[in-house]
Formats: structure tokens, C-alpha cells, sequence
């Protein structure tokens, strides 16, 4: 009997589209964006496209200097704010004029770590041959997918703080964020994960997108997104890529050895901002090492300062 092989493309053949989704975070875009240029080739994108929902002067200008670094990079502002119908916009024109390419999509505040993109586009190239896994994203501990998948690994590791691990969603869970990000940045929980060698894949049938890849097998189900409320319907792109997947009894595969982080979901940033400093986070990913001799490294680092403003308080400054 002849053997069936299954043909799937070459990782070097896939360039894919990054759409970056930022707002009013900017300290969380800066780090955001630091990371992406020390641990990735960005040159490998075919487009960048920085979506700028209402963003105030300061953060537009470092934006600007970010996409003049990078000839595939295009800053386009979306007004007014929100989702809809500003960023929702964006995306249905960058979608139709890229149906046939691969799309990755990652909000301000996602910290990519080293590898990363490698780790997504293999993850991606592995299912591409599937109609029934149509998306990927790393495994990010602060986010619904990321504790669901870290779940047997928690409980094994700190049975005595279960209380802090359980409990409501983690979109409105403010102990799990807290509890989280002090075990990332103190005692190494991304590491010790990565140590036990997880399952390559775990498989989920809802997401959240905070750092995401996907293909046309996704996008002919979901575009156009709305542009305006229907009542009875779902408005975010996340929701209805969500209705997307359980309509067509689809699923996400969550990568199990690549770790991505992200700060908060919105109702429990001002309580984290208050424990879990954005320096703090930033002094993490600096202790962070790509490859030695990889293009990112070799590239000019973005030095950080502080600037006071003229409202008070203190901002990292990224001179170009």
C-alpha cells in the first residue's frame, strides 16, 4: 500500500504579517516593542503594520521611530478609539489585501521571549494541513488558555497556594495576575515549565488573542469583522473568532514550549500596576539572552531612560 505523506511548507517559506494592536499603554508598547527588535529577525515579516487606536503625541512619535527602523514597517492610526469601528476597520482592509498570507496579530502589551516567532511559525506549519486546528498561539501564563494549559503543572508544583491559581476568569482575576507575574519574575516558573519538557500542543476550542497565527482557513470565517454593533452578535474580533470556533467545531493549539508573556487584561491593571512594576517586568526581559550572534543581537539596542513629564510621574523613553 502506498504511504500517504502529508506536504506542509517550509518554515524559511513562511513570511508572514504582523499586525501590532496599541492604544494608550504605552510604557507596555515600549517594552512591547523592545523585545520584538532584540528577539526577532523582523526583516522576516513581510509587512508590519502598527495599528495606532488614539494614541497621544509622545507614543505616535515612538512608533514613528520604530517603523523607520524597518523598511516593512507601516504606522497607520485608527480613530477614533476602540475596537470598533476604528481597529476593526484596520484589520478587514489588512485582511482582504492578505487573505493568502500567513497572519500573526499581537496586542501592546505581549513581551516576546527568545525564539519566538520560530517557535509560532513551526506551530503553525505543523497544523497547516489541518481543516480542524486553525489557529496557534504560545502558551501565555496570564490569560485563559495559558492557566488552563499550566493547570496539572501548578497543582503538582504549589499545592499549598491553589487559592491563588483558581477562582474566577482570568480576565477579572486580579490575585491569579498578582500571583502569576511575582512566580514569572521571582522564582522562574517559565523556566521550571519549560524544564519538564510539556507536550508540544495542547488543543483548546476557545482563545484569547492576545498573540496569535492564522491563515485563510480562519480568516474566510471571520471577515469582515463588524464595524458597528448588532444586537444579538459578536463585536470584538475575539469574540468572533470564538463564535467561529465553536460554530465550526474548531480548535487552537497552544504551544507548549514556547512561553510569551503578557501584563494584564484590562479590569486588573491598575490593581497589578500597583504590585508588579513595569520596571520590574523590564529588568526581567533584559535578563532574557537571545542566540548569541543572531541578527537581533547584533542589531543597536534601544536604550531606556527616564523623562519626567509635565503630568508627573516617571516613563521610560526609548531614543532612537
Amino acid at each position: 500500500m502506498a504511504k500517504i505523506s502529508v506536504l506542509r511548507p517550509r518554515s524559511a517559506d513562511i513570511h508572514p504579517v504582523l499586525m501590532l494592536l496599541t492604544s494608550h499603554r504605552m510604557d507596555c508598547c515600549m517594552l512591547c516593542l523592545r523585545c520584538l527588535e532584540r528577539f526577532t529577525d523582523l526583516g522576516r515579516f513581510k509587512r508590519i503594520y502598527i495599528l495606532a487606536n488614539a494614541v497621544d503625541e509622545n507614543h505616535r512619535a515612538i512608533l514613528a521611530r520604530f517603523a523607520a527602523r524597518h523598511d516593512n514597517a507601516i504606522l497607520r492610526d485608527c480613530l477614533p478609539r476602540g475596537l470598533v469601528p476604528a481597529v476593526n476597520t484596520a484589520q478587514n482592509e489588512i485582511l482582504a489585501a492578505h487573505i493568502r498570507d500567513v497572519i500573526v496579530k499581537m496586542d501592546e502589551d505581549v513581551f516576546v521571549t527568545p525564539h519566538w516567532l520560530d517557535h509560532l511559525i513551526e506551530g503553525y506549519r505543523h497544523h497547516a494541513h489541518r481543516d480542524d486546528v486553525v489557529m496557534a498561539t504560545p502558551l501565555i501564563p496570564v490569560s485563559p488558555p495559558g492557566r488552563h494549559v499550566l493547570k496539572r503543572f501548578l497543582t503538582v508544583s504549589y499545592p499549598s497556594e491553589r487559592h491563588m491559581y483558581v477562582g474566577p476568569p482570568v480576565e477579572e482575576n486580579w490575585v491569579y495576575h498578582r500571583w502569576m507575574w511575582e512566580k514569572v519574575l521571582r522564582e522562574g516558573l517559565a523556566e521550571s515549565w519549560l524544564a519538564e519538557r510539556p507536550s508540544l500542543y495542547s488543543y483548546l476550542d476557545d482563545v484569547t488573542i492576545n498573540c496569535v497565527i492564522y491563515d485563510r482557513r480562519l480568516i474566510e470565517r471571520v471577515h469582515p469583522f463588524p464595524v458597528r454593533p448588532i444586537r444579538g452578535l459578536p463585536t470584538t474580533d475575539e469574540m468572533v473568532i470564538n463564535r467561529a470556533l465553536l460554530d465550526g467545531n474548531l480548535r487552537v493549539a497552544v504551544l507548549g514550549r514556547s512561553v510569551v508573556h503578557h501584563y494584564s487584561f484590562s479590569p486588573c491593571e491598575e490593581y497589578l500596576r500597583g504590585h508588579i512594576s513595569m520596571d520590574a517586568v523590564w529588568r526581567y526581559t533584559e535578563g532574557l539572552r537571545a542566540e548569541v550572534g543572531s541578527e537581533a543581537e547584533r542589531t543597536a539596542p534601544l536604550r531606556p531612560a527616564l523623562k519626567i513629564l509635565t503630568s508627573g510621574g516617571l516613563h521610560r523613553v526609548i531614543r532612537a
